[in-house]
């Protein structure tokens, strides 16, 4: 068998399949914003959280939710953990790729908001007898996607992915299961707060998915380079034992 190791290879295409195929979802959802379906979506969703809102609980999460929704908070975070992860791996590349796909994803979220929009058709069908204030319809016009969720999918599913190297399929399903545990979750409150529509969520995790994929693609070519770091000589040996 050929001394080249063509696993990297095979996984790096894999990646970056996926991270096109989530962004070809992200472009079909921001195309369809006002698409009948979509709208009915959100207006279903919308009515479940309605249902079963309850007034005491809702100031709990408003409290939580700003709080943990503020860029700054985020941009902290990640910087935090992204040096943690480095210090930890003795290379830079954890640092990189956490900050690198948290600030991307809070630069293209933040360019979709101001290029897609709802009609006033649209926020119409969300409108009724539990809407405090309609007013509070229009801050959805340009909500899409929620950069709570996409800021929450960027750090956890990034931090994940570097958590995730050098340990055996269950470590990582374990590591990557709470990544994903902790973006439903502010997804919820996004949702129960009232700070976004489902849609917006939903687009959110496309972006922050597409961002992950993106990420782990390039710790998959680090290993690559024969004048690798320490973290990428952390993944060879790890692969060899096994192997």
């Amino acid at each position: 068998m050929s001394g080249i190791d063509i696993t990297p290879t095979r996984q790096r295409l894999a990646l970056v399949f996926l991270a096109a195929a989530l962004f070809s979802v992200l472009a079909f959802l921001a195309a369809e914003i006002n698409s009948w379906w979509m709208t009915a979506a959100d207006t279903s969703v919308w009515n479940w959280f309605d249902a079963h809102r309850s007034h005491k609980w809702q100031g709990d999460s408003n409290g939580i939710f700003d709080y943990i929704g503020k860029p700054v908070h985020v941009a902290i975070a990640g910087l935090v953990s992204g040096t943690l992860l480095a210090v930890k791996a003795r290379s830079i590349m954890p640092l990189v790729v956490v900050t690198g796909a948290v600030g991307a994803g809070a630069v293209i979220e933040q360019t979709l908001k101001h290029t897609i929009g709802r009609t006033p058709g649209n926020l119409a069908q969300l409108r009724n007898e539990s809407v405090p204030d309609w007013s509070i319809l229009d801050s959805y016009m340009h909500s899409f996607p929620s950069g709570h969720v996409t800021g929450a999918a960027t750090l956890f599913g990034t931090i994940a992915v570097c958590l995730g190297v050098g340990r055996n399929r269950p470590a990582k399903a374990a590591i990557s299961s709470v990544a994903a545990i902790g973006v439903i979750v502010v997804a919820w409150l996004a949702l129960y707060v009232r700070a976004h529509i489902f849609t917006d969520v939903i687009g959110g995790m496309v972006l922050g998915g597409a961002l992950v994929a993106c990420s782990a693609a390039a710790i998959v070519s680090s290993t690559r380079r024969p004048d690798g770091t320490a973290y990428d000589r952390q993944m060879r040996r790890s692969r060899s034992r096994t192997a």
